[in-house]
């Protein structure tokens, strides 16, 4: 695959004026392969770091140049491509120094291919999952409170479409299936608006049932959030409401 994509680079940015001839030694590609990527000229620099793995691949540098691959897809916002590359840094070089960063960047490689939240969010879940296993992985890493950063993106845009759903089925009367939707949300992604939302639904439709002790007891988690939530002053007026 290798071979095949960069005989095609080369050839495509020959028409574009030029290629200019492969360094002899290794570490002069990747040299080269570094200047350009730092340039912003992500063809050439994918070429070269192409080329290196073509002609070294059992060289002690085959990891960097894989990573770096992969970065220069990232860097042109080829984000299947790039997935990708970091997957073959993974699966090739477990011993690698860039495995860490390689899985990081597949988490943010799915994220940026999702769409938003009205269509299907199957690379939000594995973003999702990514970061997950990232921060399962490398707690302490670097990169972590970015890594988190993500996951609570990511939680409030799946969550908004569960509660969407949600509402929609409470609206149809079929409080049943917008409970499995609120549990959702509630069991599967906290901190964040729609989280303390669908506690509010759930509180409902409990207290519509006239289950007050259950009501109360949602409500209840949103005044023990300890952050600042904009639904804790309406979780207040429905306790007092369900209770009188």
């Amino acid at each position: 695959m290798h071979g095949a994509l960069a005989v095609a680079l080369v050839l495509m940015m020959g028409c574009v004026g030029g290629m200019p001839k492969v360094p002899a030694s290794p570490t002069a590609v990747l040299e080269r392969a570094d200047d350009y990527l730092e340039r912003g000229k992500q063809r050439e620099a994918t070429a070269l770091y192409t080329q290196f793995l073509e002609r070294y691949p059992g060289h002690e540098r085959a990891d960097y140049a894989q990573f770096k691959l992969a970065e220069s897809y990232f860097k042109a916002k080829e984000y299947p491509l790039a997935a990708v590359e970091y997957q073959l840094v993974i699966n090739n070089y477990g011993y690698s120094e860039w495995v860490d960063d390689a899985l990081f960047q597949l988490g943010v490689c799915s994220w940026e291919e999702a769409p938003k939240y009205p269509r299907d969010q199957q690379k939000s879940v594995e973003a999702l999952s990514r970061f997950n296993q990232f921060l399962q992985t490398y707690p302490d890493h670097a990169r972590s409170a970015d890594a988190r950063s993500y996951v609570r993106q990511i939680n409030e845009r799946l969550a908004l479409k569960a509660y969407t759903a949600a509402k929609w089925y409470y609206r149809q009367r079929e409080p049943q299936a917008a409970l499995v939707y609120c549990e959702k949300i509630i069991r599967e992604y906290p901190d964040n608006e729609y989280w303390a939302e669908a506690l509010l639904l759930k509180g409902q439709i409990l207290a519509d049932r006239g289950d007050t002790e259950g009501a109360i007891q949602q409500f209840t988690q949103i005044l023990a959030y300890p952050g600042d939530l904009p639904q804790k002053k309406e979780a207040e007026d429905k306790i007092k409401e369900v209770r009188h």
